[in-house]
């Protein structure tokens, strides 16, 4: 998202007339650890004061950034997507604090079979 000079009053607008159709939530995906142009904050922190309902922010997230987000009042949801296909045990890595795999096989992304998508491997505690 290239910045231009009326960003901050589009973004707005938008917000502002999004609440008057009643959407459940806005998700909201930052591409930028991917390459993309970053989100500028100013527009997920207008995002967030003007839209009224349920703001998902996705990309790029590990647990101490989205609990930083969360905690700070600027998402209500952090959705997670590949570190989930890398860590299909994630939810438990996060809870005991264990490494996350950054083992990700984008090669093999949209395959015809399960290859790269559920022979990941979960979290092996260290023998004693």
């Amino acid at each position: 998202m290239s910045p231009y000079p009326e960003i901050a009053e589009t973004y707005t607008y938008l917000a502002e007339e999004l609440n008057k159709l009643g959407i459940v939530y806005l998700h909201l995906v930052d591409h930028s650890d991917m390459g993309a142009p970053e989100v500028p904050s100013e527009i997920k922190g207008i995002i967030r004061t003007r839209f009224k309902n349920t703001l998902i922010l996705s990309g790029g997230y590990d647990r101490e950034k989205a609990e930083a987000e969360i905690e700070n009042c600027q998402a209500d949801l952090i959705a997670f997507g590949r570190p989930f296909i890398n860590n299909p045990d994630l939810l438990k890595r996060m809870l005991n604090h264990w490494p996350l795999s950054h083992d990700l096989k984008k090669d093999q992304f949209y395959s015809a079979n399960a290859i790269g998508y559920t022979d990941y491997p979960v979290y092996k505690t260290p023998n004693p």
